[in-house]
């Protein structure tokens, strides 16, 4: 993963819609896992919920986790 945001993919790879940009990205689930933890870890003093607690609830229901 390079690091770069979407948005800026999107432009550079001349996609109309970031829904192409997505759905070419293909996002390993470690990369996935990885972005949950640094969320988890930023809003930890809020009561957020653990990247174990999502990787749980996406093994269980992947749609639900959008």
């Amino acid at each position: 993963m390079a690091r770069v945001d979407l948005r800026t993919v999107q432009e550079l790879m001349g996609h109309k819609s970031i829904e192409m940009t997505v759905r070419d990205s293909h996002l390993a689930p470690k990369h996935t896992l990885a972005a949950v933890e640094q969320l988890v870890a930023k809003n930890d003093a809020t009561g957020a919920v653990t990247a174990s607690e999502v990787k749980s609830a996406q093994s269980e229901s992947p749609s639900a986790i959008h």
